[in-house]
């Protein structure tokens, strides 16, 4: 697959295309947009040399424009930290090179071809992950790039010789494309999470025997919240055909009864997240920019936007984690599960079954509160309070990516669970408040939560007894991350 760059139409899913494998190419009009965009240029002095000479008086212009770019770009390369995951630089840099394509930044089409050289010939510069304030634009982790891109280090095989100008090299390293990136990778990761979670919730659903009326259409309807109404639907299409899943059952607790409510607002903050990094992914976020052959300068470089938005996923996505936690306790708990052994096993003695498997659920949710915090409330001024007021939204990214990969954990473990309850009720195993076995009749599975039992099983074996919980729950997390519990696998 190749993804054609245009400046206007890069989704999260071509951008997560491109950061694991698939190749890139400028399209035409994009080319053709941006030497326009150069050919207006009014004549005067070099931005960068006006920028420099503002900040270390009369230096800049001791300086040829060559060393001027070079002393620019490697003097931003900043970073610390852990070094960021390939599939992560490749995000940024076709993000950044998408903005270039826009036609707004005064930089030659081989600004952006260059980045797409790396890409295409799978050159991945080592970013360290730390050292954005996301205002003033992703400088640190951008020059990391850039420093590569414009031969500042030993010119990698496949990718052109290429000198940047005093503008290039200013528009490569602005702008919040890192941010930007993180985040749509985060927003198609977390849509795979949700995706897994609703058919965990089903099963869960399936195996305690609940209410139908909390997923009856006429119920979210009257309250109008879209997504509530969306994951209701959703329920009901895994449930068809249920025979426990029924309008007679009594009112279930909230953690099962208010699934739509709750998952539903991960829905809508998604699709408000996606949007707004969309817009920012194929926006004019540089500064300054080239507009109808003037020089404006503005604040395009401002991570706000997509720092709030990627802040309010993490407050849904963590809603999302506890409330599946709880439907994981309520599995384990023999009076809270209508008659199911206490951690699922029916051995005795020494046997904790499934019990650490809660632990470590409440362990992952209670991580997840703590990177909910939201990163954009916070702000520390730089470069002697010139850029006084920052985003923060390269943080709020890095804490979505940490948070999610405790969440697909998390939905893991209650597919786990409800897969071994399931099997616990077709095989007519039950057992009365005290803990002592009674006769039950085999419980069948509505179709479509017998497809998901299947994917589980044909990983995880059913568990007669205790064994080692790691393998099973590596599995587990390998299912919801891959997408490969709903039969469809893609890379993370």
């Amino acid at each position: 697959m190749t993804v054609e760059i245009t400046g206007s139409d890069l989704t999260c899913e071509d951008l997560h295309s491109v950061a694991h494998g698939s190749s890139v190419a400028l399209s035409e009009c994009a080319r053709s947009r941006m030497q326009s965009n150069v050919d207006s240029m009014p004549e005067g002095p070099s931005i960068l040399e006006e920028k420099r000479h503002w900040l270390v008086g009369g230096f800049a212009a001791e300086m040829s424009p060559e060393e001027l770019c070079r002393t620019f770009i490697i003097g931003h390369c900043a970073g610390v930290g852990p070094r960021l995951p390939d599939a992560l630089v490749r995000a940024t840099m076709v993000a950044r090179a998408n903005v270039l394509a826009t036609g707004t930044t005064g930089c030659r089409p081989v600004a952006a071809e260059v980045l797409l050289d790396m890409l295409n010939a799978e050159v991945t510069p080592v970013v360290p992950s730390q050292g954005s304030v996301g205002a003033a634009g992703d400088l640190a982790p951008l020059a990391h790039i850039a420093r590569v891109a414009c031969g500042y280090t030993e010119r990698p095989a496949g990718v052109r010789d290429y000198t940047p100008n005093s503008k290039e090299a200013l528009a490569l390293i602005n702008g919040v494309s890192m941010t930007a990136a993180l985040g749509a990778v985060a927003v198609v990761r977390v849509r795979r999470v949700l995706d897994a979670a609703i058919a965990a919730a089903a099963m869960t659903m399936e195996a305690v025997g609940a209410g139908a009326g909390c997923i009856d259409a006429r119920v979210l309807e009257a309250r109008n919240h879209p997504g509530g109404i969306e994951v209701a639907h959703r329920l009901r299409d895994w449930l068809h055909g249920s025979t426990q899943v029924t309008p007679d059952r009594g009112a279930n607790a909230f953690s099962i009864r208010a699934t739509p409510a709750v998952m539903g607002t991960l829905v809508e903050e998604l699709c408000c997240t996606e949007t707004i990094l969309e817009r920012e992914l194929n926006g004019a976020g540089d500064n300054p920019l080239l507009i109808d052959g003037e020089w404006l300068e503005g604040g395009n470089f401002h991570g706000a936007p997509i720092a709030q938005a990627i802040d309010a996923v993490k407050v849904a996505l963590t809603q999302l984690a506890t409330v599946s936690e709880r439907r994981t306790f309520r599995l384990t708990y023999g009076q809270l599960s209508k008659g199911l052994p206490s951690f699922l096993v029916r051995g005795t003695g020494l046997n904790s079954g499934f019990m650490l498997t809660q632990y470590t659920a409440a362990s992952l949710a209670s991580e997840c509160k703590g990177l909910a915090h939201p990163a954009s409330v916070d702000t520390i001024p730089t470069v002697q309070h010139h850029e006084d007021h920052v985003s923060m939204g390269p943080i709020a990214a890095r804490m979505l990516l940490e948070m999610v990969e405790c969440v697909a954990d998390i939905v893991g473990i209650e597919l786990l669970l409800a897969a071994q309850a399931l099997d616990l009720r077709s095989r007519g195993i039950a057992f009365d408040a005290d803990g002592n076995p009674v006769h039950a009749e085999p419980v069948p599975l509505a179709p479509k939560i017998a497809y998901l039992h299947r994917r589980i099983r044909a990983v995880i074996p059913y568990w007669e007894d205790d064994e080692v919980l790691h393998p099973c729950l590596k599995q587990a997390g390998a299912l919801v991350r891959t997408g490969r519990i709903l039969g469809v696998e893609r890379p993370w």
